[in-house]
């Protein structure tokens, strides 16, 4: 069967979340680690790659599953920030 590349990391946790948050979709996935870098604890290069696999069909359906959304824009005003009281019960002034 063939497989494609969603994700590629260096850290196993992180490619376990990743293929967690798939598998939650009802995706299937399969993560990958050459087998001579996960017994020598190599996390650089080639060896030290984590890939988190998907079938072509779910490829897509992945991808948008894994991009992060736009943060919400904040207000570029200060009129709603509330300034604690002073001593006199009154807000303090800029």
């Amino acid at each position: 069967m063939e497989w494609r590349i969603v994700f590629t990391t260096t850290n196993s946790a992180e490619a376990q979340v990743i293929a967690g948050r798939l598998r939650a979709e009802q995706i299937p996935v399969m993560v990958h680690q050459e087998a001579g870098g996960r017994a020598l604890g190599i996390t650089v290069g080639r060896l030290g790659e984590v890939t988190v696999l998907v079938r072509p069909d779910d490829y897509e359906r992945a991808i948008t599953i894994l991009e992060p959304e736009a943060p919400e824009e904040l207000p570029d005003s200060t009129n709603s920030i509330i300034y604690p009281f002073g001593d006199d019960d009154e807000p303090y002034a800029d």
